[in-house]
């Protein structure tokens, strides 16, 4: 009966043993959870590696996808989930050399603590000349109440660069146009007016219609930016809604234009423009 008995207690063994290595694992991840951070180390030399930010002791949240040449945005948000403040915070925002954007980081304004349960964004001022994705490598370091921390992130934004100030229009006939600006040659948003009817036939209008283009280039004539099916059009007006002003061809008469002329545009103001507003505008009657 005992050589049954001591057979038994040999096979419990490391069952046994295997559920004290279950069972502290399982306490491990109750104390520390999900902490979000790339690496952790607490006083008594316990170290974790986890990624999720969404329940994380150093959360991590994303605020804005689109920053806008020369402003100030806030870009990510750092929150304290520590029973303790984070007395020291480093943060170092750099930009991925994948892609090798043209955009450059003029300045970044970040939290250098965190007191517990607290929240703090990281606002950064990107430059650009061109609109394009800029990859944002976000690295923190922080350190207190007997924890310290680093966190690394990527996040992408799309930086759009600031308008330049339109001054002009100046028409080559009724075919084409050249966009007249200051500043940076950054693209600007731009709504074309246009007409089938003939040059100088009195009272015969034709149709009027508008194309807008979201990034026109100022550096570049108006035409080859258009529809192919402008071709046998010809152009009326620009308008630039976001500085609310417009340019008619200086020959537009609110029907057609009087004659194919060259000159600089006519400037109004109060657009957006509709297609009643630019048959009711006849600005031959201004020279």
């Amino acid at each position: 009966m005992s050589i049954p008995a001591r057979m038994s207690s040999t096979r419990v063994r490391p069952l046994r043993a295997l559920s004290l290595v279950l069972a502290f694992t399982a306490a491990v991840g109750l104390v520390f959870g999900t902490a979000g951070f790339t690496a952790m180390e607490a006083e008594r030399g316990l170290a974790v590696t986890v990624t999720n930010d969404t329940s994380a002791y150093l959360g991590y949240a994303p605020l804005a996808d689109e920053v806008r040449d020369g402003e100030l945005t806030a870009v990510v948000e750092y929150r304290n989930r520590f029973g303790s403040g984070l007395d020291n915070i480093d943060v170092d925002v750099s930009i991925a050399p994948s892609g090798s954007p043209r955009a450059t980081i003029e300045s970044v304004d970040s939290p250098s603590s965190l007191d517990e349960g607290a929240a703090a964004a990281v606002d950064v001022t990107l430059r650009c000349p061109v609109r394009e994705r800029v990859p944002l490598v976000f690295e923190v370091d922080g350190n207190g109440g007997g924890v310290s921390v680093s966190l690394s992130r990527v996040h992408t934004v799309t930086c759009v660069p600031t308008s330049p100030m339109v001054t002009g229009v100046r028409y080559a006939g009724v075919g084409n146009a050249f966009v007249e600006a200051g500043g940076e040659r950054a693209t600007v948003e731009a709504t074309v007016w246009l007409t089938d009817s003939v040059p100088g036939a009195n009272g015969s209008e034709g149709s009027l219609r508008s194309e807008t283009v979201a990034s026109l280039n100022p550096s570049s004539p108006v035409r080859p930016q258009l529809s192919t099916n402008a071709s046998n059009e010809r152009i009326v007006g620009v308008a630039f809604p976001e500085q609310g002003v417009a340019y008619f061809h200086p020959g537009w008469n609110g029907a057609n234009h009087v004659a194919p002329r060259e000159g600089p545009g006519v400037r109004r103001t109060g657009v957006p423009l509709d297609a009643e507003t630019v048959r009711n505008t006849s600005v031959v009657e201004d020279e």
